[in-house]
């Protein structure tokens, strides 16, 4: 079980927010707990390394504009400069806090009070921080609570607990708002699967094509939104697979004769129509992508299907869609392995990359490994890293496994400089980088790593060469290449096995392959003795059973069909939470008893077990009695007066006599007044026939 702890800060009091992340967390198998910052103290909080978000292991700060400003900003849009200096500095103290405590963070802009507060300066603000974060792969921006956001508008503020204890939310908004951060947190630190693979029949279109023929399948509005969302993921770099058992002219004619849909065949990276396992399929299509099965989504609404590739691919994160065209859409909006923190202009290529990548395998096969090469016009350029290169030398570090040297994840050395690649098919891009740093007479690198779509052409070596060189220009003797064995860099240890380097130890489970600088630059691709040029990584040529990676996939993805099912809306993730915990019925308690022990089980730190237990025994605070109030507010209509509250007999039966009697007593008001509303409206001779009736009545 992973372990984190949440850092949160606001310019509101945001404490409601705790018991819906600690529900994440263990919703998604994470053992951890919430801490708070003192209320209104966002920035001191921000940058005092021994803060509460010091201390984190991720930050969330929460924050409305009339807060930032104390309502400085002008509703109307007139002088925006506070607001925009305020949103500066918090964008500034986010980085500063980001870059010290080495943890991700997340800033989230909160609705506007509809009392007090400006949407005109909540989408200024909005806008600000987006704009400015944008390439901070450190600090996410999160603008809204989408998906879960509360469907009623009233259904987010509550300007009773807002004015009483600055607690500006309602349940249902502090449930969906954690929900949006716990997803977007996940997204931001979980590695993301790299290709979606999708079943045809039942999951693209209505029918079975093998049946009802091209013409015979249904393509309707709602499973269009299906189509939608996965061109959505082409979009952000995502590799789309097809994988279903038909013929494949059939599945091809379906396309042919649905030229409008989100998606046509040319942004699909790789087939597998025909009669093999799926779980058959699936491998071929990682051998033919040459990327590992645990970077795999397969997408099937036969609960067979799934079973087969689960139990035949277990590294493969396979999700059974809804039968239901619209339930399978939402699923997939719900979906949150398919979120994507950033993207970049490299991930939008990603599609028409590994399709130039097919044609090359083609011409390969069409001549020998030698003369492929020969032809190949390899083109690599190194140069320094600039700020450009940025977020794109981030997401190598992050995602690259198969050929990272040390299987580090952050770059810390002095100068980084970047691989660009092209050959006669087209153009890589940026696809690898060095990190190095001069330590007496030696050059080290503690990055050394290159993307699997362009390993075993020899780039690595030319990157090696390039270091070699640099150590030579500098009058360096040596270069150090840092290396560390993980479950999946097995193509980087057969490279180092071809260099005339020694290995010396250092650290735990790690060594330096040391050479010297003339060597180092000397060295060339040899295709006939390179390893790498079988297809797929090591892990998955050899022979035997299978290699899996237990972290390969995430342990919140075994919760992810529940989450894109069930935790669709704050609603249900309040009745999840209650769900959750213990249950507090007693015999012969009254439905408002009832009630308030409910409650106070959810506000809490110990559950009553009885209606006689007092709220501030059960652990009970000003706060707490802040969201309590409110929700009697709202359930009940009644406002509890304060010389109940703040009394040892504020116990459950006490709070309830008091409900009942305060409602029945503006029942009968209001039933007076109706009933002299009623009488005004009559007319004398009405008045007396009723007087009449009533005493022949009481007679009778």
């Amino acid at each position: 079980m992973s372990k984190i702890a949440l850092g949160v800060a606001a310019t509101f009091t945001a404490e409601p927010l705790g018991d819906a992340l600690r529900f994440w967390l263990a919703e998604l198998g994470t053992e951890g707990d919430v801490a708070f910052a003192p209320y209104d103290q966002v920035f001191p909080s921000l940058l005092d390394p021994g803060s509460v978000l010091g201390r984190a292991g991720a930050v969330v700060v929460l924050v409305r504009a009339e807060d930032l400003t104390a309502g400085a900003a002008d509703a109307a849009g007139g002088d925006w400069a506070a607001l925009d200096a305020a949103a500066d500095d918090l964008a500034t103290a986010l980085r500063t806090s980001a870059a010290a405590a080495g943890t991700p963070h997340l800033v989230a802009v909160c609705p506007a009070s509809p009392e007090h507060g400006s949407t005109g300066a909540h989408a200024r603000l909005t806008a600000r921080l987006a704009q400015t974060l944008e390439d901070d792969r450190a600090v996410a921006v999160l603008t809204s609570a989408e998906p879960y956001e509360p469907a009623d508008p009233e259904a987010v503020h509550d300007a009773f607990a807002d004015r009483t204890g600055n607690v500006p939310y309602t349940d249902h908004y502090f449930a969906a708002l954690a929900a949006a951060v716990v997803r977007r947190l996940q997204a931001v630190t979980t590695p993301r699967p790299k290709v979606v693979v999708a079943d045809c029949d039942g999951t693209l279109w209505d029918g079975v094509v093998g049946e009802d023929g091209p013409d015979g399948v249904v393509i309707g509005p709602e499973r269009e939104e299906i189509w939608r969302e996965l061109a959505r993921q082409v979009a952000a770099g995502r590799l789309l697979c097809l994988c279903s058992k038909n013929e494949e002219k059939d599945v091809r004619e379906v396309f042919a004769r649905h030229p409008g849909l989100p998606f046509g065949l040319d942004d699909v990276t790789a087939m597998r129509v025909g009669w093999e396992a799926k779980s058959q399929a699936l491998r071929s299509l990682a051998d033919e992508l040459n990327l590992g099965l645990d970077s795999f989504v397969f997408l099937d609404d036969s609960p067979v299907e799934c079973a087969e590739v689960r139990a035949g691919c277990p590294e493969v994160l396979t999700l059974q869609m809804p039968p239901r065209a619209a339930e399978a859409a939402a699923f997939l909006r719900h979906c949150w392995p398919l979120d994507l923190a950033a993207v970049t202009e490299a991930d939008r290529e990603r599609t028409r990359r590994y399709q130039e990548e097919r044609r090359r395998e083609q011409a390969r096969g069409e001549m020998s490994l030698a003369d492929f090469f020969a032809t190949l016009d390899l083109r690599v350029t190194i140069t320094p890293a600039g700020p450009a290169h940025e977020a794109r030398a981030a997401q190598l570090a992050e995602r690259t496994n198969q050929f990272n040297l040390s299987g580090t994840r952050r770059l810390d050395g002095d100068e980084t400089f970047v691989v660009d690649v092209s050959d006669r098919f087209g153009d890589y891009g940026v696809v690898g980088l060095t990190d190095v740093r001069t330590d007496g007479d030696t050059l080290r690198a503690g990055a050394f790593l290159l993307s699997c779509r362009a390993l075993g052409r020899g780039v690595e070596h030319r990157m090696l060469a390039h270091l070699g060189a640099l150590a030579r220009d500098r009058g360096l003797a040596w270069v150090a290449l840092s290396f560390r064995a993980t479950e999946r860099n097995q193509p980087a240890r057969d490279f180092l096995a071809t260099l005339p380097a020694t290995a010396e130890p250092y650290g735990e489970e790690a060594a330096w392959y040391v050479l010297t600088a003339a060597d180092a630059a000397a060295v060339v691709h040899s295709p006939v003795h390179s390893p790498a040029h079988s297809s797929g990584p090591a892990e998955e040529r050899a022979a035997g059973p299978v290699r899996i990676d237990p972290t390969a996939v995430p342990a919140g993805w075994a919760a992810v069909e529940r989450i894109a099912t069930r935790l669709t809306g704050p609603e249900a993730i309040l009745d999840a939470m209650r769900a959750a915990r213990p249950a507090t019925e007693v015999a012969g308690a009254t439905p408002v008893e009832a009630t308030v022990m409910r409650w106070w089980a959810e506000l809490l730190d110990k559950p009553p077990t009885s209606v006689n237990d007092g709220f501030f025994e059960l652990g009970g605070h000003s706060l707490r009695l802040v969201q309590f109030m409110a929700r009697v507010r709202a359930e009940f209509g009644v406002e509890l007066p304060f010389d109940t509250l703040y009394t040892t007999s504020f116990t459950i039966a006490e709070v309830a006599k008091v409900i009942e009697e305060r409602q029945l007593a503006e029942t009968g008001d209001e039933e007076l007044a109706g009933l002299l509303d009623e009488l005004a409206g009559l007319s004398d001779e009405e008045i007396d026939a009723l007087l009449e009736s009533g005493l022949e009545s009481g007679n009778g």
